[in-house]
């Protein structure tokens, strides 16, 4: 165990760059986020290795891998810098327009190209000096990215998550059907027609279930899915060249906006989809993340 004069020999740059580390695991983004050299990172690696006397981190690949001892101590670290935080920033009055801190959020990337530049438009207004970087939702650890502080905030469907991480709806969807012009000016949208056509679906995934797909198996109905790409954008694109149909939640629909294309009505009842908004509890002792997730909250509700 570290005796009392080593651990006191810690200090805040330190810690500070434990947090980098265990929340990118690779020096060279720890360093890009400290505005340091990669060099002056392992040095301080170094230094925590002697203090602590643990390796803490492990090279594995391109990238490390925090040890046990330090999952069990980053939580702890994670904690207090957030509470620091909060007590510095209670000195002053907080002023958005002033803020230099970077936002992480986690999106699906078929849905970044239509909700990403609205939300840098909206914070360029309202924080312009703030930092904001989209990244990869992964649905399997977006638990322990929102606890590492890997990820901010995330944006997806209504999922079964406990505490520590908390969300909020921000919106429920019906479905709608979308199809160009050209090909579904004058068909009348029932569900014996919706069954006979063929359709495009946008997943990330190369197989498997989308969402609206599984509440049409509550209906025992199956459709011939004759596309299947990876964000809306692209399916904007094939819709116009092909008599395929979308189907997709309409606030989605809304933002996809395009003379050639027609919303239809969907010819039965399923589920309204929710979209939340996921974040760790911790995470809201950063007062500037706080007020990032009420700005986002509200932008999506109107």
């Amino acid at each position: 165990m570290p005796t009392i004069k080593r651990i006191s020999q810690l200090d805040l740059n330190l810690l500070k760059v434990l947090e980098a580390l265990y929340q990118h695991q690779n020096m060279t983004k720890a360093a890009e986020q400290l505005n340091i050299t990669p060099s002056a990172v392992s040095h301080a690696v170094k230094r925590l290795r002697e203090v602590l006397e643990d390796p803490l981190f492990v090279r594995q690949g391109s990238g490390l891998v925090a040890t046990p001892v330090c999952r069990r101590l980053v939580p702890d670290v994670l904690t207090l810098l957030g509470q620091l935080r909060q007590t510095l920033q209670s000195f002053g009055e907080f002023e958005p327009s002033t803020v230099r801190q970077t936002i992480r959020l986690a999106i699906h990337e078929a849905l970044e190209p239509l909700f990403f530049p609205a939300l840098l438009a909206l914070f360029a207004r309202e924080a312009p000096m703030m930092n904001f970087q989209s990244v990869k939702l992964s649905r399997e650890m977006l638990a322990s990215q929102l606890e590492s502080g890997v990820v901010d905030y995330a944006i997806d469907v209504a999922r079964p998550l406990s505490a520590p991480i908390e969300h909020e709806c921000l919106a429920k969807s019906n479905f709608c059907v979308l199809g160009a012009k050209q090909f579904f000016q004058r068909k009348k949208m029932t569900k014996e027609f919706y069954g006979e056509s063929r359709h495009l679906t946008v997943s990330n995934r190369p197989t498997g279930k989308v969402l609206e797909d599984f509440a049409f198996a509550q209906l025992g109905f199956n459709r011939d899915i004759a596309v299947r790409c990876q964000n809306y954008q692209t399916a904007t694109a094939i819709l116009l060249q092909q008599p395929l149909l979308l189907t997709l939640p309409e606030s989605m629909a809304a933002v996809i906006k395009s003379d050639l294309l027609r919303v239809m009505k969907l010819p039965f009842p399923v589920p309204a989809v929710e979209t939340h908004l996921y974040w760790h509890a911790q995470s809201q002792t950063d007062s500037v993340l706080h007020w990032v997730g009420r700005t986002l909250a509200a932008h999506f509700k109107r």
